[in-house]
Protein backbone atom coordinates (compact mmCIF):
# COMPACT_ATOMS: atom_id res chain seq x y z
CA UNK A 1 0.00 0.00 0.00
CA UNK A 2 1.40 3.42 -1.03
CA UNK A 3 2.16 6.22 1.20
CA UNK A 4 -1.40 7.89 0.24
CA UNK A 5 -3.38 4.93 0.62
CA UNK A 6 -1.81 4.59 3.93
CA UNK A 7 -2.72 8.12 5.06
CA UNK A 8 -6.54 7.12 3.78
CA UNK A 9 -6.35 3.43 6.25
CA UNK A 10 -5.10 6.01 9.22
CA UNK A 11 -8.48 8.18 9.09
CA UNK A 12 -11.89 6.88 10.46
CA UNK A 13 -12.30 3.70 10.77
CA UNK A 14 -15.35 3.51 12.76
CA UNK A 15 -18.49 0.99 11.94
CA UNK A 16 -21.58 1.80 10.09
CA UNK A 17 -21.94 4.62 8.04
CA UNK A 18 -18.26 5.95 6.41
CA UNK A 19 -16.97 8.97 6.92
CA UNK A 20 -14.96 11.99 5.71
CA UNK A 21 -12.39 13.88 7.61
CA UNK A 22 -13.37 17.33 8.82
CA UNK A 23 -11.70 20.17 7.58
CA UNK A 24 -8.51 21.05 9.18
CA UNK A 25 -8.17 17.81 11.36
CA UNK A 26 -11.73 18.64 13.02
CA UNK A 27 -14.39 16.51 13.47
CA UNK A 28 -15.30 13.75 10.75
CA UNK A 29 -18.09 14.35 8.75
CA UNK A 30 -21.13 11.64 7.47
CA UNK A 31 -20.09 11.27 3.66
CA UNK A 32 -22.89 12.69 1.56
CA UNK A 33 -24.27 9.23 -0.30
CA UNK A 34 -27.40 6.97 0.24
CA UNK A 35 -26.55 3.73 1.54
CA UNK A 36 -27.14 0.58 -0.99
CA UNK A 37 -30.00 -2.16 -0.64
CA UNK A 38 -29.01 -4.66 1.02
CA UNK A 39 -28.05 -6.18 -1.88
CA UNK A 40 -27.62 -4.45 -5.21
CA UNK A 41 -27.46 -6.01 -8.71
CA UNK A 42 -26.23 -3.70 -11.87
CA UNK A 43 -25.17 -4.21 -15.23
CA UNK A 44 -22.55 -2.60 -17.50
CA UNK A 45 -22.31 -3.11 -21.41
CA UNK A 46 -18.84 -3.75 -21.97
CA UNK A 47 -19.13 -3.57 -25.94
CA UNK A 48 -20.15 0.65 -26.04
CA UNK A 49 -17.01 1.22 -23.30
CA UNK A 50 -14.44 -0.14 -25.97
CA UNK A 51 -15.94 1.66 -28.87
CA UNK A 52 -15.82 5.04 -26.75
CA UNK A 53 -13.84 7.24 -29.43
CA UNK A 54 -16.88 6.13 -31.75
CA UNK A 55 -19.92 7.19 -30.15
CA UNK A 56 -21.52 10.70 -31.60
CA UNK A 57 -20.84 13.76 -29.59
CA UNK A 58 -23.64 14.58 -26.64
CA UNK A 59 -24.57 10.63 -26.63
CA UNK A 60 -23.89 8.84 -23.33
CA UNK A 61 -21.11 6.14 -23.47
CA UNK A 62 -22.36 3.28 -22.03
CA UNK A 63 -25.09 2.66 -19.25
CA UNK A 64 -25.19 1.25 -15.96
CA UNK A 65 -27.98 -0.10 -15.73
CA UNK A 66 -30.43 -2.25 -12.79
CA UNK A 67 -30.18 -5.68 -13.08
CA UNK A 68 -33.12 -6.10 -9.50
CA UNK A 69 -36.01 -7.86 -10.43
CA UNK A 70 -39.08 -5.13 -10.81
CA UNK A 71 -36.19 -2.26 -12.10
CA UNK A 72 -33.84 -4.55 -14.69
CA UNK A 73 -33.24 -2.62 -17.02
CA UNK A 74 -33.78 0.84 -15.58
CA UNK A 75 -30.58 3.09 -15.93
CA UNK A 76 -29.06 4.18 -12.34
CA UNK A 77 -26.17 5.85 -13.62
CA UNK A 78 -24.21 6.88 -17.08
CA UNK A 79 -20.61 6.93 -17.87
CA UNK A 80 -18.78 9.69 -19.81
CA UNK A 81 -15.59 9.16 -21.98
CA UNK A 82 -14.17 12.38 -23.60
CA UNK A 83 -13.59 10.86 -27.35
CA UNK A 84 -10.45 11.96 -27.82
CA UNK A 85 -8.84 10.34 -24.50
CA UNK A 86 -6.36 8.02 -25.62
CA UNK A 87 -6.65 4.61 -23.96
CA UNK A 88 -3.44 3.36 -22.49
CA UNK A 89 -4.60 -0.08 -22.15
CA UNK A 90 -5.37 -2.19 -19.29
CA UNK A 91 -3.00 -0.34 -16.62
CA UNK A 92 -3.99 3.57 -17.95
CA UNK A 93 -7.57 3.41 -18.99
CA UNK A 94 -9.16 7.31 -20.70
CA UNK A 95 -10.30 9.39 -17.63
CA UNK A 96 -14.54 8.75 -17.11
CA UNK A 97 -16.73 10.55 -14.98
CA UNK A 98 -20.22 8.74 -13.79
CA UNK A 99 -23.68 10.88 -13.70
CA UNK A 100 -27.20 9.67 -12.16
CA UNK A 101 -30.34 9.48 -14.39
CA UNK A 102 -30.91 13.05 -14.11
CA UNK A 103 -27.19 14.21 -15.03
CA UNK A 104 -26.20 14.88 -11.38
CA UNK A 105 -22.25 14.15 -10.97
CA UNK A 106 -21.16 11.50 -8.74
CA UNK A 107 -18.10 11.06 -9.28
CA UNK A 108 -14.66 11.04 -12.12
CA UNK A 109 -12.14 8.54 -12.34
CA UNK A 110 -8.72 9.09 -13.72
CA UNK A 111 -5.39 6.93 -13.71
CA UNK A 112 -2.13 8.21 -12.35
CA UNK A 113 -0.30 5.37 -14.41
CA UNK A 114 1.05 1.61 -13.33
CA UNK A 115 -2.46 0.55 -12.74
CA UNK A 116 -3.75 2.93 -10.44
CA UNK A 117 -6.72 5.34 -10.22
CA UNK A 118 -8.08 8.42 -8.37
CA UNK A 119 -11.75 8.52 -7.78
CA UNK A 120 -13.30 11.93 -6.99
CA UNK A 121 -16.68 12.73 -5.78
CA UNK A 122 -19.47 15.17 -7.87
CA UNK A 123 -17.75 18.24 -6.03
CA UNK A 124 -14.04 16.72 -6.74
CA UNK A 125 -13.23 15.78 -3.27
CA UNK A 126 -11.17 12.40 -3.23
CA UNK A 127 -12.77 9.26 -2.00
CA UNK A 128 -10.37 6.31 -2.93
CA UNK A 129 -8.53 4.75 -5.12
CA UNK A 130 -8.87 1.76 -7.25
CA UNK A 131 -5.61 -0.20 -8.40
CA UNK A 132 -5.18 -2.99 -11.00
CA UNK A 133 -1.83 -5.31 -10.57
CA UNK A 134 -1.07 -8.21 -13.43
CA UNK A 135 -0.16 -10.69 -10.85
CA UNK A 136 2.60 -13.40 -10.61
CA UNK A 137 4.28 -14.50 -13.79
CA UNK A 138 4.43 -18.30 -11.73
CA UNK A 139 2.58 -20.01 -11.33
CA UNK A 140 0.66 -20.08 -13.98
CA UNK A 141 -1.86 -18.61 -14.82
CA UNK A 142 -1.66 -14.91 -13.82
CA UNK A 143 -4.86 -13.77 -11.83
CA UNK A 144 -4.96 -9.81 -12.44
CA UNK A 145 -5.83 -8.32 -9.29
CA UNK A 146 -8.07 -5.20 -8.06
CA UNK A 147 -8.37 -3.41 -4.79
CA UNK A 148 -10.10 -0.85 -3.83
CA UNK A 149 -9.23 1.82 -0.90
CA UNK A 150 -11.83 3.91 0.33
CA UNK A 151 -10.51 7.52 1.50
CA UNK A 152 -12.59 7.30 4.69
CA UNK A 153 -10.34 4.11 5.86
CA UNK A 154 -10.62 0.77 6.20
CA UNK A 155 -9.68 -2.07 5.40
CA UNK A 156 -9.22 -2.06 1.56
CA UNK A 157 -11.11 -4.84 -0.95
CA UNK A 158 -9.73 -6.67 -3.01
CA UNK A 159 -10.53 -9.29 -5.69
CA UNK A 160 -8.68 -11.66 -8.55
CA UNK A 161 -9.66 -12.87 -11.62
CA UNK A 162 -11.32 -16.15 -11.25
CA UNK A 163 -11.80 -18.69 -8.23
CA UNK A 164 -9.33 -21.09 -8.13
CA UNK A 165 -11.81 -23.88 -8.47
CA UNK A 166 -12.65 -21.82 -11.68
CA UNK A 167 -9.04 -21.74 -13.13
CA UNK A 168 -8.17 -25.67 -12.18
CA UNK A 169 -11.25 -26.51 -14.13
CA UNK A 170 -10.54 -24.38 -17.04
CA UNK A 171 -6.54 -25.38 -17.12
CA UNK A 172 -7.97 -29.03 -17.04
CA UNK A 173 -10.50 -28.61 -19.80
CA UNK A 174 -8.47 -26.33 -21.93
CA UNK A 175 -7.25 -28.42 -24.69
CA UNK A 176 -10.95 -29.86 -25.37
CA UNK A 177 -11.39 -26.00 -25.57
CA UNK A 178 -8.38 -25.85 -28.15
CA UNK A 179 -9.84 -28.55 -30.25
CA UNK A 180 -13.47 -27.08 -30.26
CA UNK A 181 -11.86 -23.48 -31.18
CA UNK A 182 -9.86 -25.29 -33.78
CA UNK A 183 -12.69 -26.88 -35.61
CA UNK A 184 -14.69 -23.18 -35.43
CA UNK A 185 -12.11 -21.78 -37.21
CA UNK A 186 -11.70 -24.13 -39.77
CA UNK A 187 -15.16 -24.00 -40.27
CA UNK A 188 -15.21 -20.33 -40.85
CA UNK A 189 -12.80 -20.97 -44.06
CA UNK A 190 -15.80 -22.51 -45.69
CA UNK A 191 -17.85 -19.00 -46.47
CA UNK A 192 -14.27 -17.33 -46.53
CA UNK A 193 -13.59 -19.38 -49.69
CA UNK A 194 -17.02 -18.14 -51.56
CA UNK A 195 -16.20 -14.86 -50.13
CA UNK A 196 -18.58 -14.51 -47.63
CA UNK A 197 -16.37 -12.47 -45.25
CA UNK A 198 -19.81 -11.77 -42.60
CA UNK A 199 -20.51 -15.58 -42.38
CA UNK A 200 -17.01 -16.53 -41.82
CA UNK A 201 -16.78 -14.35 -39.10
CA UNK A 202 -19.99 -15.53 -37.18
CA UNK A 203 -19.11 -18.87 -38.15
CA UNK A 204 -15.24 -18.60 -36.47
CA UNK A 205 -16.58 -16.06 -33.86
CA UNK A 206 -15.50 -18.54 -30.63
CA UNK A 207 -14.46 -17.36 -27.15
CA UNK A 208 -12.31 -19.56 -24.90
CA UNK A 209 -13.71 -17.72 -21.87
CA UNK A 210 -11.03 -17.38 -19.41
CA UNK A 211 -12.66 -18.10 -15.62
CA UNK A 212 -14.02 -14.03 -14.67
CA UNK A 213 -15.74 -14.56 -11.67
CA UNK A 214 -14.42 -11.84 -8.95
CA UNK A 215 -15.02 -11.38 -5.21
CA UNK A 216 -14.01 -8.02 -3.70
CA UNK A 217 -13.46 -8.20 0.37
CA UNK A 218 -11.20 -7.16 3.32
CA UNK A 219 -8.37 -9.06 3.87
CA UNK A 220 -9.14 -12.31 6.77
CA UNK A 221 -13.06 -11.13 6.17
CA UNK A 222 -15.88 -13.58 5.08
CA UNK A 223 -18.49 -10.95 3.71
CA UNK A 224 -18.11 -10.51 -0.03
CA UNK A 225 -18.86 -6.82 -0.36
CA UNK A 226 -18.92 -6.97 -4.71
CA UNK A 227 -19.23 -10.10 -6.72
CA UNK A 228 -19.08 -10.33 -10.27
CA UNK A 229 -20.23 -13.17 -11.83
CA UNK A 230 -20.15 -12.89 -15.18
CA UNK A 231 -22.16 -10.89 -17.92
CA UNK A 232 -21.47 -7.73 -17.20
CA UNK A 233 -23.32 -7.97 -13.92
CA UNK A 234 -22.05 -7.10 -10.39
CA UNK A 235 -23.79 -8.18 -6.77
CA UNK A 236 -23.27 -5.01 -4.40
CA UNK A 237 -24.44 -7.31 -1.37
CA UNK A 238 -23.46 -4.62 1.27
CA UNK A 239 -23.54 -1.41 2.59
CA UNK A 240 -19.65 -1.10 3.41
CA UNK A 241 -18.53 0.52 0.04
CA UNK A 242 -19.57 3.36 -1.34
CA UNK A 243 -21.71 3.07 -4.24
CA UNK A 244 -19.64 5.70 -6.55
CA UNK A 245 -16.48 3.58 -5.33
CA UNK A 246 -18.52 0.28 -6.69
CA UNK A 247 -19.64 1.85 -10.11
CA UNK A 248 -15.49 2.93 -10.64
CA UNK A 249 -14.25 -0.25 -10.18
CA UNK A 250 -17.24 -1.93 -11.95
CA UNK A 251 -16.57 -0.06 -14.95
CA UNK A 252 -12.77 -1.05 -14.77
CA UNK A 253 -13.62 -4.39 -14.27
CA UNK A 254 -15.85 -4.86 -17.59
CA UNK A 255 -13.70 -2.42 -19.44
CA UNK A 256 -10.53 -5.58 -18.60
CA UNK A 257 -12.50 -7.25 -21.11
CA UNK A 258 -14.06 -9.82 -18.72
Amino acid sequence: MDHSSQEWASQGQQPGRPQAPGPYGGPPVPASYPHPAAETRIEIESKRLRAYARVKAGEQTVAIRSADEGTKGNPVAYVNVPQDALNGGRHARPPFTVSGPDAEPLCSVRSVGSGAYEVYGGDGAPIGRITRLDGRALPWPRRPRWTVQAVTGGEPLTAERGTPVGWALFTLFSPVYLVIWALGALQGLVPLLFGDKDEAKKESAWDLGLPSRALWRASGDSEVVVDYRGGGIFHIASSRLDPRLAYAQSVLHVWDGV
